[in-house]
């Protein structure tokens, strides 16, 4: 290479101004929204149940103290589907991610060919007569030979004005963005499940209830049959007792029905047998798990930075500015470094020399009729749509918190009153029954009292499942268990 050649200086020069210019991006920046902008209030509204740090978040289960959810819980994490199509979609944003950067690198082919060949051509030419006789012409020709190519090329496009570098951008954000949506769909399986098995529990609950009614039905008819039989009361009541006795088995087949179809969902979620299923769910029968303890941060900005589906939100804000970078710098000239060597072999190609070229190879777009702009338009406008959807996001947040919160503090009072209700209609209950037995009460008043009884007790069970659910809300809406440690124990392309 002769460097005094006017040719090699131009290209030189090209070569030396795109590296200095490597260091551009075109396009806005992302800039994270503010508190401010995103409406966050100061600090909640409702009353919270502690004040404290989200540290007992992860596996937030736990502060239930229940074996059988947590086995529960853990196999759906384990088994369920919908957690292996998040986890899918996370190694496809990963290989999306490697293929960007591949750009920042040359990219360097190889090509070659070789072949053998021989080459002949024959013809006859029957020529004019002379009397009787004819005379006629045969021509042949032959030849061969062999020959064998080889070459490589190579081509590097500059990123002189960050159209790489944005488009890596996109990718990176969006992986974070598919991480975010593994652990919110975790979050909202985990809860479907805990909803499920405390409904479940509730359901054992309102079971006993009604087997502990038809128990005291049964009692009472028969002591309702002795009195018909001795003429202290009348046929009508033997009527009616042995009518409720039959309605109360009715509604104990009816729930038992309700607790299988539970027992079903639990299978659907945990991929566990049902074999297994009935026989977890047969230790702490009725028992409606609640919370120890929970400390909750008052600052609303520190919960909802937590919520995954908060971050995967704020990702594709990052993403959509990224978006808005790359447009822009297609606009932009590109500049590529190309380069190629031939070698030629072989008895055909022998006068024929190697040979090789190198230089810069420039685009510029000149006239589109306006797509490039149309496309970055395009862009800004994506950009506002995500910052829409990421507000909106957050005040759906802040709203979930609140009702929660609400929910806790309504429950606590509702299953403090029914507590009451139960225990002064259960002496009430037993103050009537004992006037029954002695005959100083017909089996109207003292059915009335019992049904009373029967419908605080479903009123208290009410209460305590409202309890859970609203905690198992609160966990879900200020991001519980968001733990990314757990993502690596999965089995992720890399």
């Amino acid at each position: 290479m002769q460097l005094n050649n006017p040719k090699h200086h131009i290209s030189i020069t090209l070569i030396s101004s795109a590296l200095i210019l490597l260091g551009c991006a075109v396009g806005p920046d992302y800039v994270p929204l503010t508190t401010q902008d995103l409406n966050v209030p100061a600090k909640w509204h409702a009353k919270l149940p502690h004040n404290g740090n989200n540290e007992q978040l992860i596996n937030w289960w736990q502060q239930f103290n229940d074996p059988t959810l947590t086995y529960f819980i853990e196999s759906t994490i384990i088994n369920n589907p919908t957690l292996a199509q998040s986890v899918a979609k996370i190694a496809q944003a990963q290989a999306n991610l490697r293929s960007s950067n591949a750009s920042f690198y040359p990219s360097i082919t190889a090509s070659g060919n070789a072949s053998a060949q021989n080459n002949s051509y024959s013809g006859t030419s029957i020529g004019g007569n002379t009397g009787s006789s004819s005379q006629d012409f045969i021509s042949a020709a032959t030849g061969g030979g062999s020959s064998y190519t080889g070459g490589l090329n190579a081509s590097w496009e500059l990123d002189l004005f960050g159209a790489i570098r944005r488009n890596t951008q996109i990718y990176q954000a969006r992986l974070d963005a598919s991480i975010s949506d593994w652990n919110d769909a975790r979050i909202s399986l985990v809860s479907q499940v805990a909803d499920t098995y405390v409904s479940a529990r509730a359901c054992q609950s309102v079971l006993m209830i009604y087997e502990s009614q038809f128990n005291s039905r049964t009692s009472t008819q028969k002591l309702t049959e002795l009195q018909v039989t001795v003429g202290v009361s009348p046929r009508a009541d033997q009527e009616q007792g042995a009518g409720l006795v039959a309605q109360t088995l009715s509604n104990i087949e009816n729930q038992k029905g309700t607790c299988l179809q539970y027992n079903n969902e639990l299978v659907a979620l945990t991929g566990l047998k049902y074999d297994e299923i009935e026989t977890k769910m047969a230790k702490n029968y009725a028992q409606i798990p609640i919370p120890s303890y929970l400390n909750i941060s008052s600052i609303p900005a520190k919960v909802i930075s937590q919520r995954p589906d908060i971050s995967s939100a704020e990702r594709s804000v990052a993403a959509a500015m990224a978006n808005v970078g790359y447009a822009t710098a297609n606009r932009y000239p590109s500049i590529s470094l190309t380069g190629s060597l031939t070698a030629n072999g072989g008895t055909i190609y022998a006068a024929q020399p190697s040979s090789w070229s190198y230089g810069p190879a420039i685009t510029l777009p000149i006239t589109d009729g306006g797509y490039l702009r149309a496309q970055e338009s395009l862009a800004y406008a994506q950009y506002d749509e995500a910052v829409a959807n990421y507000k909106s996001k957050v005040l759906t947040a802040i709203k979930e918190v609140e009702n929660a919160l609400v929910r806790i503090t309504a429950a606590q009072k509702r299953e403090m009153a029914a507590n009451d209700a139960v225990k002064n209609y259960g002496n009430y209950f037993n103050a009537m029954n004992k006037k029954y037995q002695i005959g100083w009460l017909n089996l109207l008043d003292l059915e009335t009292a019992r049904i009373n009884l029967v419908n605080y007790e479903q009123n208290l069970t009410t209460a305590k499942l409202e309890e859970t659910e609203a905690w198992i809300a609160l966990y879900k809406a200020v991001g519980g268990n968001w733990n990314e440690s757990q993502l690596t124990k999965l089995t992720i392309g890399s």
